[in-house]
């Protein structure tokens, strides 16, 4: 053999040694290897905008919180129902009192109302998502004598 090729052939028996040893985990398995680690790059997909949770409890004839706060943006509006009678929770952006709202006819006006939560039956939970920007809002239960009988509330989005 000539004296040049001895490095390459030293070559080759070293990568046979190193290919051809077995386990060397210390596990006594068969010899698993590894999975090979990824190097790809996936882009992510965006995740949707930032949702917030608010949970508003209704008896008979009040909200618990009566004064609450979210931040802005996306918020889901939980509604349990822990009275004994149907009760509603609807949402109007307003900055006037609560107590003091405007009235058409016998009603609270709801032209400012932002959605609701109609109709939560005793012992149910109704759940909404509403895009709330900053201010103040005013939280009624519109059914027959329900606001008259104290159950409004306030909600501050900052």
């Amino acid at each position: 053999m000539p004296l040049r090729s001895l490095p390459l052939a030293a070559f080759f028996v070293l990568v046979a040694l190193v290919v051809g040893c077995g386990d060397d985990d210390n596990d006594g398995g068969g010899g698993q290897a590894d999975a090979p680690s990824s190097t790809k790059t996936e882009k992510a997909t965006p995740p949707p905008a930032a949702s917030h949770a608010l949970t508003i409890r209704m008896t008979e004839y009040a909200f618990d919180p009566k004064d609450a706060v979210a931040k802005k943006g996306q918020v889901t509006v939980s509604a349990p129902n822990d009275g004994q009678i149907v009760h509603e929770l609807v949402l109007l952006k307003t900055d006037a009192d609560p107590a003091n709202l405007p009235k058409k006819g016998d009603e609270v006006d709801e032209s400012t109302s932002v959605g609701e939560l109609a109709d939560v039956e005793p012992g149910a939970t109704k759940k909404a998502t509403f895009k709330l920007a900053p201010g103040k809002y005013a939280m009624v239960c519109a059914l027959p004598g329900h606001y008259e009988n104290g159950m409004y509330g306030s909600l501050t989005v900052k």
